[in-house]
């Protein structure tokens, strides 16, 4: 009689302690995720970023001596991101409530910014700092997938969900309008040097628009200035800078009440995008499918575009696989014009 230990946490993984040899199998339904090992004793494990309802089987010889397959009706399921932004974690929530429903799972998720969604899916336990839950059944930490694949379809796939864009809900503070003018929200900072808008004077030249046509601008990035080493990134002058690392129902507040929002292709744009506000985006580095569905993204396909993921570091900050030390490096962003974005702009007045 063999002993056989299962365990879900991160990914499957089998414990046998046999007198006989077993042939253990690990699979999902489609057969695409799969491994399998002969032993007597010892471990066999399938590390993947995708949850899939597991098959587990031992065989000896030709006769299945054990076969399980995982559900997750009522079982407790912690789901752990590590470490991601403001715009992934806005992109999973309304996934994660689609998986509850699909599983009737009890769902526990650990991710930065809950205060954003605690209300919005009150059967989904957001766990807050310092909070930690014990006896989990399964556990999965995703990570992004970063391939040149659209974003929206990392969460279905790593889920084994319908793919599709799904909106999320956004709690929302009691709103007060702060400011009386009608204005627009623009962002102008972003995680690396590659992602900004490098176009000479192009923020100032919007800022100056957006003034002539009667609008306030408020810049709610988090920090006045960004340093990369070899250069400093400062917001642009002109607006009205309500910059500051503040807490991020403010920056709710602030999005509710303007007209619409001008930023990068950052967290504080799929922010804006979680509150249905109109969005124009101006992005070279990725691709016009790697964000939401936006009818204002801003790129110029007659340069160097879209390279993100697909190849290369982009965790170096100057990140431009194609053109790195070259005068055509991050040409993607610098060839992006005023006008570009003020046709963007006029549709949107």
């Amino acid at each position: 009689m063999a002993a056989i230990e299962l365990s879900f946490i991160n990914y499957p993984k089998v414990k046998i302690d046999s007198k006989q040899e077993l042939l253990v199998r690990i699979h999902d339904e489609s057969g695409n995720l799969t491994t399998e090992k002969k032993l007597k004793k010892g471990d066999v494990e399938l590390k993947t970023p995708f949850f899939r309802e597991w098959n587990v089987e031992a065989h000896n010889g030709d006769k299945k001596v054990f076969n399980y397959k995982l559900k997750l009706e009522k079982q407790v399921v912690f789901i752990n991101f590590k470490n991601i932004a403001l715009g992934d974690s806005i992109m999973w929530p309304a996934y994660l409530e689609e998986f509850r429903r699909k599983h009737k799972c009890k769902l526990y998720v650990k991710m930065r910014y809950p205060e954003l969604f605690d209300k919005s899916y009150p059967d989904i336990t957001f766990l807050k700092k310092g909070q930690h839950i014990k006896n989990v059944d399964v556990q999965i930490t995703p990570r992004v997938l970063v391939d040149g694949a659209p974003l929206l379809d990392g969460p279905p796939g790593i889920l084994n969900l319908k793919k599709g864009e799904l909106r999320p809900l956004i709690d929302k503070p009691t709103l007060k309008r702060t400011i009386e003018k009608k204005y627009v929200c623009i962002a102008t900072h972003s995680t690396s040097y590659y992602k900004y808008w490098l176009r000479k004077n192009g923020w100032n030249d919007v800022i100056k628009y957006l003034k002539k046509l009667g609008y306030e601008v408020v810049c709610i990035d988090g920090d006045d200035v960004a340093d990369y080493g070899r250069v400093k990134m400062h917001v642009p002058k002109g607006c009205i800078k309500k910059t500051g690392m503040r807490n991020l129902l403010e920056r709710v507040n602030d999005l509710y009440f303007c007209d619409f929002f001008i930023g990068l292709a950052s967290g504080l744009a799929w922010l804006a995008w979680a509150m249905e506000k109109p969005v124009v985006m101006i992005s070279g580095f990725s691709g016009e499918s790697c964000e939401f569905k936006n009818p204002y993204r801003v790129i110029n396909k007659n340069v160097c575009h879209g390279c993100w993921g697909k190849k290369g570091d982009i965790n170096d900050p100057f990140y431009c696989p194609e053109h790195y030390g070259t005068s055509r490096q991050h040409e993607c962003s610098r060839e992006i014009t005023f006008e570009m974005v003020k046709e963007k702009i006029d549709e949107l007045i």
